[in-house]
């Protein structure tokens, strides 16, 4: 029976793995890092055994991977952090490491890529069998434009880059169907078509299912909009800053397809604007 090791397994994108592996490897044994002893029950309620670890703590990271087969790798921001879990990973004798790293790894992702390209090579030079999830921004982080169209009925948006996004769940899905079988190629890339904010804006209209007012404004212009429906500032900036990151462009997203997921999920991804519908939901 092979054991799957999930680490950062109480946070939203393993939950989603979680559920799927469960359908997907119905016969595997799951296992899954914890930092607490208040995080044990949450996990074994839904049949993953807890073990405790420490991203800064090698030594306890090989003491939870031991006997392990596999490893769902969910990254974190700090690269010497990450190196502790391909150095315990090695130690403990994993076999296979699938590892959620960056779309367009080659390109500026505000400094992300740095961090995620050391990693991938930390893991090549491990020489650990291995498959690099190259996943899109998570399509969660426009809830405050969507949040901000649901409560006034517009959608502001400022230039006309493009960007790939996927839900959590979309991308967890591509994650436990890898994880399952230890059978992809070295990197799969993970994304919809690019597209730009108008196009999302449609789709907000689609998922609202009401006519909304989806215009092209300037920065000052969306921040207005989303602090006046409660968006933190730190909110806004970061909407803006993805937006402005967009129309920059060199930055590989309009060369993301929906291709490797597909091939990975054996099915395309849902329209745009059910995505969205799913973030609505999810804040009722």
């Amino acid at each position: 029976m092979v054991k799957i090791f999930i680490t950062g397994a109480t946070g939203r994108l393993a939950h989603y793995a979680i559920d799927f592996l469960h359908e997907f490897a119905p016969d595997a044994e799951l296992f899954g890092m914890v930092r607490t002893d208040q995080q044990v029950s949450s996990l074994e309620e839904r049949g993953v055994t807890a073990r405790k670890g420490d991203y800064a703590d090698k030594d306890s990271l090989v003491r939870a991977f031991e006997g392990m087969d596999r490893l769902l790798f969910i990254s974190v921001p700090q690269a010497d952090l990450q190196e502790n879990v391909v150095t315990a990973a090695k130690e403990a004798g994993i076999s296979y490491i699938a590892y959620t790293s960056i779309n367009a790894i080659d390109y500026d992702k505000f400094g992300l890529e740095i961090n995620h390209r050391a990693t991938e090579e930390l893991i090549r030079q491990s020489t650990i069998a291995h498959t690099f999830l190259r996943n899109s921004w998570y399509l969660e982080i426009n809830r405050a434009n969507i949040k901000a169209a649901a409560k006034t009925g517009r959608f502001y948006y400022t230039g006309q880059g493009k960007i790939s996004h996927a839900t959590r769940k979309e991308l967890a899905e591509a994650a436990a169907r890898v994880i399952a079988t230890a059978d992809f190629p070295e990197v799969v890339e993970l994304g919809r078509d690019a597209y730009t904010f108008a196009d999302l804006g449609q789709a907000v209209q689609e998922a609202l299912e009401r006519e909304i007012e989806v215009k092209e404004v300037t920065a000052d212009e969306v921040a207005v909009l989303l602090k006046e429906v409660g968006i933190s500032e730190f909110e806004q900036d970061f909407s803006i800053a993805m937006m402005t990151y967009a129309v920059a462009g060199e930055n590989g997203e309009d060369q993301v397809t929906a291709t490797d997921y597909e091939r990975v999920t054996g099915h395309a991804f849902a329209r745009l604007s059910e995505a969205v519908k799913s973030i609505l939901e999810e804040d009722k």
